[in-house]
C-alpha cells in the first residue's frame, strides 16, 4: 500500500505540473512560431512506424502462414509494444532537445502609467461577459451542440475503423496503418482549401459540403459489398470530409467568443466536457448494441 500510494502521489504530481502547458503556447514561442508543421510531421511519423513495423513482423512468414500474419491477433503484442516505446523515445529526445536549446525571451514589462494616461475606460468598451452570462445564450448551447455531434462523427470514424478494416472487411493488418494515413493527409490536405472556401460560400455552407462528402462515404460503404482498391477512395473522402467539418466547427467557436476571450476557457472547457461525455455514451452503446464476440 504504501508503494502504491508513493506512485499515486508522484502521478499527481506529474500532472499537476504538466497538464496546465496543454492550455499554453510553448515556452519561447511568439506570434510567428509555427506549430502546426511539426503536429503533422508527428503523425505521419506514427502512422509511418506503424506500417514499417506491421511490415517487418509478417515479411518472414511466408507459405501457409502468411494469412495468419496478414491478420492482426495476439502476436502482433510486440509490435504494438515497440510502437509505444518508438512514439515515446523519439517524443523524449526531441523534447529534450527543446528545452536545451531553445531559448526564452524576456517578456516586456508593462508600461507604467504617466500624467497622459487615462484614468477611465472608454465608453466603447465592451460589456465584460462572465462564465455564468454564457448559460443565459441559446448560441452557446446551438454551437456547443454542432462541436459535439462533430466530435462524434470524427471520434467515432476513427475508433471504430481499425475494427472495420481488420473484421468487416478481412483486409492485411497493414491497412490499420496506411488507411488512417490516408485520411490524415487528405484531411491535412484539404484543410488549405477552407479558406478561400469560406469567403466565398461562408462557414455554414462549408460545414454542410462537409457533411455531404461524408454522407458519400456512409453511403458507399453501407451499398458496397466489396471495396477492393476503392478502399483508398473512402479513406480519402472521410479524411477530407472530417478535416472539414472540425476545421468549420472550431472557426465557428472562435466566432462565437469573439471579443470575449477573458471567458473564453469556459467555452472551450464546457464543449470539450459535453464532447467527452457524448463520445463515451456513444462507446457504450454500441458496444451494447453490438458486442465483440
Amino acid at each position: 500500500m504504501g508503494e502504491a500510494g508513493r506512485g499515486n502521489d508522484g502521478g499527481t504530481i506529474c500532472v499537476l505540473l504538466s497538464f496546465p502547458f496543454i492550455f499554453s503556447p510553448c515556452l519561447g514561442c511568439q506570434a510567428s512560431t509555427p506549430e502546426y508543421a511539426f503536429t503533422v510531421v508527428a503523425s505521419i511519423t506514427v502512422y509511418g512506424a506503424a506500417w514499417l513495423l506491421l511490415h517487418l513482423q509478417g515479411s518472414p512468414h511466408m507459405g501457409s502462414t502468411q494469412d495468419v500474419y496478414d491478420q492482426l491477433g495476439v502476436q502482433d503484442v510486440p509490435v504494438f509494444r515497440n510502437l509505444s516505446l518508438l512514439v515515446v523515445g523519439i517524443g523524449a529526445v526531441f523534447s529534450l532537445l527543446f528545452h536545451l536549446g531553445t531559448r526564452e525571451g524576456r517578456r516586456r514589462q508593462a508600461e507604467e502609467p504617466d500624467e497622459r494616461s487615462p484614468l477611465l475606460a472608454p465608453a466603447t468598451a465592451r460589456p465584460l461577459l462572465l462564465w455564468k452570462h454564457w448559460l443565459r445564450e441559446p448560441a452557446f448551447y446551438q454551437v456547443g451542440l454542432l462541436y459535439m455531434s462533430t466530435r462524434l462523427i470524427v471520434n467515432l470514424s476513427q475508433t471504430y475503423m481499425a475494427m472495420y478494416l481488420t473484421y468487416s472487411l478481412n483486409l492485411p493488418k497493414k491497412f490499420i496503418a496506411t488507411i488512417p494515413l490516408v485520411m490524415y493527409l487528405s484531411g491535412f490536405l484539404s484543410s488549405f482549401l477552407l479558406k478561400p472556401v469560406n469567403k466565398c460560400i461562408g462557414r455554414n455552407m462549408t460545414y454542410f459540403v462537409g457533411l455531404l462528402v461524408i454522407l458519400a462515404f456512409a453511403a458507399w460503404v453501407a451499398l458496397a459489398d466489396e471495396l477492393g482498391v476503392a478502399v483508398y477512395v473512402v479513406a480519402v473522402l472521410l479524411g477530407t470530409g472530417c478535416a472539414t467539418i472540425l476545421v468549420t466547427s472550431l472557426a465557428m467557436t472562435a466566432d462565437l467568443i469573439g471579443p470575449h476571450t477573458h471567458s473564453g476557457a469556459f467555452v472551450y472547457g464546457a464543449m470539450s466536457f459535453s464532447d467527452k461525455v457524448a463520445n463515451g455514451l456513444a462507446v457504450m452503446a454500441i458496444q451494447s448494441l453490438h458486442p465483440c464476440s
